[in-house]
């Protein structure tokens, strides 16, 4: 009888959690810089992975980018799409998917500068609703 007490709270504990806590409906599992070091001019990429837990709907994506003025995105060659200093672009992640994305960043120096930290803001909105932000550090050198 006691077995069966402890089963049925660890059971209810469970599920209580579940439904406080559900999982997020989109989740970012990566946007890391695969480098953290570029040489002015040069290019390095953002791996961003996002995973939807949603079952029966879709989401669209928003992610933006703000850097230093002489920092530009680009998804492949093609810059990305820009509102002043903002850089972004939008996808529509089915349900239960898991979608991988390479952002390209291209930085340069002003001249005479030998290297310079430039500081990346990511944010993700998921139907307009802001859900999840990281800050990225590219270490930028003269070549």
């Amino acid at each position: 009888m006691a077995a069966f007490a402890i089963a049925f709270v660890i059971i209810m504990s469970v599920v209580s959690n579940m439904i406080i806590n559900p999982p997020p409906t989109v989740k970012v599992t990566e946007c890391s810089l695969t480098s953290s070091t570029v040489s002015s001019g040069g290019q390095t990429p953002i791996k961003i992975t996002l995973k939807s837990n949603d079952n029966e709907d879709s989401h669209v994506i928003r992610v933006e980018f703000s850097s230093h003025q002489l920092v530009r995105f680009l998804l492949g060659s093609a810059e990305l799409h820009r509102e002043g200093s903002i850089w972004y672009y939008t996808l529509t992640l089915n349900p239960r998917a898991t979608l991988t994305e390479m952002i390209n960043v291209n930085p340069t120096l002003e001249s005479g500068i030998s290297e310079l930290k430039y500081r990346i803001c990511v944010i993700f909105y998921r139907d307009g609703e802001e859900f999840y932000t990281k800050n990225l550090d590219l270490l930028v050198k003269a070549p």
